[in-house]
């Protein structure tokens, strides 16, 4: 989607040519009076108000435009005066579902000056207007819509740029998640962090390779991928904002391209879907991207945990022990617990580097869908102010997460009489025993885990990665780079439990 600003006085509206103009009319008919909309446009409103079709508690209603309009047709909408994410997303169909339905492409929005929210709206035209068809033989399918925002002044210009950036950052992780594994193996993922480094100035890149992963003693990390033909790698993304020795943001990625399970094969109805197990990875891609374009004033390092987990002879089998890059060892329960054994060894190499916090975001548990649905994703960690300012980010982002605790009553879930810790727990809740298998893994070091199983890709459907947690994440480092000193504490008992 193409979307620009044009000014233009409220009374010019009907001078404005587009196929379809869509007016945001406020709470229903009652709003026209109190506000100054143009009397031709008032006249037009209450004669659709006389032949009832059009009421306080009517959501939309085209109208065949009157000759006074140079418009070909009128789209009136109701909303709130402030538009909250669920109101913009519904704004956002009812454009995009008329244009298809009048096969057009083109729509004009006027943005009242009394409107609050209209970022959020504009972040939801930008999302609803995703297509991922570069697989497709025909190229027709795909269609450019443009958008022009009619405001009267310049209050949106911000706006429109943050949204721009966060809408890049996202077609970057949707596509990437929703390539085929074929396809999106951790060697392409390599070279989509090279290719970053390439595009802009303030990123650098580098990937560590299996030889290299090994002479780090990350022995979990690359238990994962070894029943691959596809070589493991990990993807190390360096952005530079601010003075180079201020410690950066570490964020690390999931970016399982495929995971079959392993020997812990999963069930085949619906193992196509396990593509997505690299949303996370994905993210991060589009978040570093995101930041670039932006250029946020900090400094911030993206990692991408990335491997094939497949079953062959040489694939790790339940009852292995592991050592991990800590020196910590681990006894396999689950070769489908994969994510947690790439990322404890990602945390353990971010935390050599002295970071300012680490945050790792991963497809992690199925449990996790069924503690909070698509809805939210699941949030835990060992810093209470911190897990607070993610989950408020998530808030202000309409991409919402909501902590959950990691007490220390549920750690004894992970006790193995062979190792030093299990991978999975033994009837115990699943999302919240991969958050304690992490946390001892952060050290002292703030840290949180974003359990995305449930909000990144939509289960039974084809094409469907959303682009989440992306706007959590770019809406914490954008109030991160607002704080002068940013404190966080370690709550080592409970590791991050936010009332």
């Amino acid at each position: 989607m193409i979307i620009q600003t044009q000014h233009l006085a409220m009374a010019d509206v009907s001078e404005h040519s587009t196929e379809l103009l869509v007016i945001l009319a406020p709470a229903g008919q009652s709003g026209f009076a109190s506000h100054p909309y143009p009397g031709n446009l008032a006249a037009l409103i209450e004669h659709y108000k006389t032949m009832g079709d059009w009421h306080s508690e009517s959501k939309h209603l085209l109208c065949i435009n009157s000759p006074e309009y140079k418009a070909s047709r009128i789209l009136l909408v109701n909303t709130n005066s402030d538009i909250d994410t669920a109101c913009a997303n519904r704004i956002s169909n009812v454009i995009t579902n008329t244009l298809a339905q009048l096969n057009q492409t083109k729509a004009a929005i006027l943005l009242p000056a009394w409107l609050q929210g209209a970022d959020r709206l504009i972040h939801a035209l930008f999302h609803a207007s995703y297509q991922f068809t570069g697989y497709k033989t025909d190229s027709s399918q795909r269609q450019e819509i443009a958008v022009e925002l009619l405001v009267s002044d310049d209050k949106l210009n911000d706006s429109l740029r943050y949204a721009q950036a966060l809408h890049n950052g996202k077609c970057h992780t949707r596509d990437l998640a929703n390539m085929p594994g074929n396809l999106c193996t951790p060697t392409y993922f390599a070279e989509c962090a090279m290719a970053l480094a390439d595009r802009y100035a303030t990123v650098s890149a580098d990937v560590l390779d299996e030889a290299q992963l090994s002479a780090l003693g990350m022995g979990a990390y690359l238990a994962v991928g070894r029943g691959s033909a596809e070589p493991s790698c990990m993807p190390v993304i360096r952005y530079v904002g601010s003075e180079p020795e201020v410690p950066a943001i570490w964020v690390i990625g999931k970016g399982i391209t495929f995971d079959s399970g392993g020997i812990t094969l999963k069930k085949p109805p619906g193992m196509q879907n396990m593509i997505y197990d690299m949303c996370g990875g994905a993210s991060v891609i589009g978040l570093m991207a995101a930041v670039a374009e932006l250029g946020l004033p900090i400094n911030v390092t993206g990692v991408i945990a990335t491997a094939e987990n497949m079953p062959d002879g040489d694939a790790f089998r339940p009852g292995d022990i592991l050592t991990t890059m800590s020196g910590q060892t681990v006894e396999i329960i689950s070769t489908d617990a994969e994510g947690r054994l790439v990322l404890c060894d990602a945390i353990t190499y971010a935390n050599q580097h002295q970071p300012a916090l680490i945050i790792d975001v991963a497809t992690l548990t199925g449990a996790q869908i069924v503690s909070l649905g698509s809805h939210a994703s699941g949030l835990m960690g060992n810093s209470p102010q911190l897990n607070q300012a993610l989950q408020q980010a998530g808030d202000e982002s309409g991409d919402r997460a909501w902590t959950m605790p990691v007490w220390s009553d549920y750690q004894d879930a992970l006790d193995s009489p062979f190792a030093d810790m299990r991978n999975a727990g033994s009837n115990s809740p699943g999302m919240i025993t991969a958050g304690c298998y992490l946390a001892r893994f952060a050290g002292n070091t703030p840290w949180a885990h974003l359990d995305i199983a449930g909000t990144s890709f939509q289960y039974g459907t084809g094409n469907s990665a959303t682009g989440r947690p992306l706007p959590l994440l770019l809406q914490f480092l954008r109030n991160y780079s607002n704080l002068s000193a940013p404190q966080w504490s370690i709550n080592t008992d409970a590791c991050g439990f936010l009332p």
